[in-house]
């Protein structure tokens, strides 16, 4: 079956205005650093926005992009994924377990499950359809993009994928650093729309190709500064509309290559 690529949402500093970015991915604008302003996901209730934290944030609002023309939720099913989780959560628990007291709240504890942004987004949706949490550390976007395009050959249906990392906190940046939030967010399916912008298939495994690296080589600071990073090249090769090779990190020190075309 042919996956077509039918919308394309990325969220990251610099990256928030929707016209800007797909300027700087076609090469007509270089990337700058800016400051992301809050994010606030319009799709959540304000009392469940409240409790969220910055990495469900950026995910809901990378994921809510993708349903600017699209409202038929009865037959999607979601892919996320996230090389670390929520850093947030997990320097706040280990500081409360490192109490006399060791009292966590519920609202900590409630988002501290690795899937909480999927819980939020079905919440957010009112989506009853399949859902996929994954992790796989430098491999994620690649694993889970191969998740989500398994699943629509599989069943033919739409799949939102949506891959997102956050910087740790002080106390666990030593440990894994992230230079910059991002998310990346593609809407796949068995058939095209009509803003269609390509089909993926992927080719095999190499361990001889070295990752592509961004043609807008002012990006080049965002792909390295995250495992979701390296999907910014396949972001570009999309954005494009052209037939492309890209190479994306994978496990055991291999790489995928995915090829797009138009």
């Amino acid at each position: 079956m042919t996956v077509y690529v039918n919308d394309i949402t990325v969220i990251g500093p610099g990256l928030i205005d929707q016209a800007c970015t797909q300027s700087i991915m076609l090469g007509q604008e270089s990337w700058h650093y800016q400051d992301m302003p809050p994010l606030k996901p319009e799709m959540l209730p304000a009392n469940e926005r409240r409790r969220t934290t910055p990495i469900i944030k950026l995910a809901m609002e990378c994921i809510q992009g993708l349903l600017r023309d699209y409202d038929d939720l009865q037959t999607v099913a979601t892919v996320f994924a996230s090389s670390d989780g929520d850093f947030e959560i997990i320097d706040k628990m280990c500081l409360a377990l490192a109490e006399e007291k060791k009292v966590i709240s519920p609202t900590l504890f409630h988002n501290s499950v690795f899937n909480a942004p999927a819980g939020y987004w079905s919440i957010a949706s009112l989506m009853s359809g399949p859902s996929t949490t994954l992790s796989a550390g430098d491999a994620t976007f690649m694993c889970g993009l191969q998740e989500a395009i398994t699943q629509v050959e599989t069943d033919g249906n739409t799949v939102l994928f949506v891959a997102y990392d956050y910087p740790a906190s002080q106390l666990l940046d030593k440990y894994r650093h992230f230079d910059y939030p991002l998310a990346i967010a593609m809407r796949l399916g068995g058939t095209a729309e009509h803003k269609v912008l390509g089909t993926l298939s992927l080719t095999g495994l190499y361990k001889e190709s070295d990752v592509s690296e961004c043609r807008n080589v002012s990006l080049e600071p965002l792909r390295k500064a995250s495992p979701i990073g390296m999907g910014l090249p396949l972001v570009e090769a999309l954005s494009r509309k052209a037939r492309m090779q890209v190479i994306l990190p994978y496990l055991r020190n291999e790489n995928f290559r995915v090829l797009t075309s138009h």
